[in-house]
């Protein structure tokens, strides 16, 4: 686990490791262990290193002089001892026992198209060929890892986070990508290639960027497309599903440093402590523990661990704690998420790093396996897009001035965030449930020089355009959506800025190749089954864990956001919000921010609203710093 920055075509005199070194400092939490640069007349490539396998070879960036290729790597390559005899095999020879150096000679020797087949694994890497003198940007067929990139005249510049392209010299206007901004005001995050900043883009997961002089090449080596459903019936799918599991958290437990496990008592975290446990005996598992009981979850996971005998570690964090990971978060935050959730699964990382360096996480199974709340609306949505929009609109609109509870998950909540997808195309409705802010609230608080060419329709069919809909299945739709947009881009964002800025890594087991596979060749009869979500897994389960655990409903990593924006966060939101010195201030209204800050104290939830705007304001101040 690392990270690295670099770009194309340095100059020769010193300036080149000057920018490189400006580059390497706001990243340098990916990586505590080792940091290294190298500079030639084609690349400049710096890397930090989180040590976690072959903790004495692995060192990057990989160079190799003879055909002048260079890899800077972040990430893991599962099962990469089998694929090491695989070279080995051909004659090609390994300087030492890491995946890194699997990965370059099979980069090298195989081609990067055939590999990418091969391999399994979190990843992000950066190639460049000098054969070919083509240089290539790789992202995980799931988006586990990130890579940004920007091109600027005749240079490449990439980087594992966007702070560290903004730190360039190519960058030192930081002007706002305004569809960016407002998609992230729709959704809560900045999805597909996009960031904050002008000019800076994702790649995307599941492609490859191939450059070669003027001529740039994008292509998708894995899509996410549902293929025609095999016949298979219970049996043998509980019995495929038992198997990768336990195939995929054996691969992830294979580490030179102490591992762990994230357990919050849900099906999922739960699963993979199981299988953790027939492999690790001593492995151990850490919950937190949340004051207010509707935000609680770690009775469930003491119930699992007793069943398997793991120790589970217990952190209990009160409000002074969670703004304290907050001043650390907001001021590193480069790519804006309103999500939350970030502060107690940065807690729970910290938590974790006090004992071990690598822990395994449940992420992507809802995903895969239809495990979110909105896959129950979903033989619905058809019949809720035809209620007149105005409807839901008026709906919408009285919810947002009563009073509500603070509650995870409160009816008034769930009627507020419901009633905005009347009327809507139906591939679009689950996604404006879950908007951080209505339309209606966007077009209040925005810039009135703003807003005259703001379409909230077209920001919608930007982010969700119908031809996303590959199958007349809404099931399948739902989970290619959460899979494209909403797992990469606030899940797994969220897994890797608070594990890094912590020093720990994350591994998710559900996101193996073959649970995948295996997962989009799978009948929607074994996902979602009667109203009931994460059918397979719910039935794997009975067999190997406590039965309450098996039916239990999702529960969000939540706090309680509400309650705290009333109290010990109220001030620090509001000098942020009514701040004029904000590189975003400029797209708000002042004075209907304060009203949307008093109905808060009043009683009204804006708990979402007022969070995607601070969490949005603090992004822009970390990115000015560079």
């Amino acid at each position: 686990m690392c990270g690295f920055s670099g770009f194309t075509n340095p100059s020769s005199d010193e300036k080149s490791e000057y920018i490189l070194k400006k580059m390497m400092s706001p990243i340098q939490h990916r990586g505590p262990d080792a940091e290294s640069l190298f500079i030639n007349n084609k690349i400049a490539l710096g890397h930090y290193r989180l040590s976690i396998i072959d903790i004495n070879g692995g060192q990057q960036p990989c160079i190799d002089k003879v055909n002048n290729n260079y890899l800077v790597f972040n990430g893991e390559i599962y099962g990469y001892k089998e694929h090491a005899k695989l070279l080995k095999s051909y004659g090609i020879n390994l300087k030492n026992e890491s995946d890194t150096e699997v990965l370059f000679q099979s980069l090298t020797y195989l081609g990067v198209e055939k590999t990418l087949e091969m391999i399994d694994g979190m990843f992000a890497f950066v190639f460049y060929e000098g054969k070919n003198d083509t240089l290539w940007l790789i992202r995980d067929r799931m988006g586990e890892k990130p890579l940004y990139y920007s091109l600027h005249k005749n240079q490449i510049y990439f980087s594992s986070e966007v702070s560290g392209i903004a730190a360039s010299d190519a960058h030192k206007s930081k002007n706002i990508d305004t569809d960016a901004l407002l998609q992230y005001l729709h959704l809560d995050y900045i999805p597909k290639n996009k960031s904050l900043l002008k000019g800076i883009q994702k790649v995307l997961p599941g492609q490859f960027i191939k450059i070669k002089k003027n001529e740039i090449i994008k292509r998708n080596y894995f899509s996410f497309i549902h293929n025609k459903k095999k016949e298979i019936n219970l049996k043998e799918a509980t019995e495929s599903i038992d198997q990768l599991l336990e195939k995929s958290v054996k691969e992830r437990l294979i580490a030179d440093v102490p591992i762990g496990i994230f357990l919050s008592g849900g099906i999922d975290s739960s699963l993979i402590a199981y299988y953790a446990k027939k492999f690790n005996r001593n492995i151990k598992s850490f919950t937190i523990k949340m004051e207010n009981d509707t935000y609680d979850e770690s009775s469930y996971a003491k119930l699992v661990a007793d069943k398997l005998g793991i120790e589970n570690n217990v952190a209990e964090f009160n409000d002074h704690e969670i703004i304290k990971s907050l001043e650390i978060i907001e001021k590193k935050m480069d790519e804006p998420l309103g999500d939350p959730s970030i502060l107690p699964t940065f807690l729970l990382a910290k938590f974790a790093k006090e004992s071990v360096k690598v822990a395994l996480s449940g992420d992507g199974a809802d995903e895969l396996f239809c495990g979110y709340a909105p896959f129950k609306s979903a033989p619905y949505l058809k019949v809720l897009n035809l209620i007149p929009k105005n409807f839901g609109n008026t709906i919408t609109s009285l919810m947002e001035k009563i009073p509500s509870q603070d509650n995870y998950m409160s009816y008034h909540f769930l009627i507020k965030h419901i009633s905005r997808g009347f009327g809507w195309p139906s591939h679009q409705q689950v996604f404006r449930w879950m908007s951080p802010l209505s339309d209606n609230n966007i077009s209040n608080l925005l810039n009135k020089e703003f807003t005259s060419e703001y379409s909230p329709k077209r920001i919608w069919d930007e982010i969700l355009p119908k031809s996303i809909n590959t199958t007349n299945d809404s099931i399948d739709e739902l989970s290619k959506i959460f899979s494209q947009l909403y797992l990469p881009n606030d899940i797994l964002t969220k897994v890797d800025r608070s594990s890094m800025y912590n020093g720990l890594e994350v591994r998710s087991p559900f996101l193996s190749k073959e649970i995948i596979n295996l997962s989009l060749n799978l009948p929607n009869k074994y996902k979602f089954n009667k109203g009931e979500t994460k059918f397979l897994l719910r039935h794997l389960s009975k067999t190997k864990l406590p039965k309450i655990i098996s039916k239990r409903k999702k529960h969000g990593f939540a706090i309680p956001l509400a309650k705290m924006m009333r109290g010990p966060l109220k001030e620090r939101i509001e000098d942020t919000l009514l701040s004029s010195s904000n590189n975003v201030s400029e797209f708000f209204e002042r004075k209907n921010l304060e009203k949307a800050l008093k109905d808060h104290q009043n009683g009204i939830d804006n708990r979402k609203p007022i969070w995607a705007i601070y969490m949005l304001y603090k992004t822009g101040e970390s990115l000015s710093q560079y």
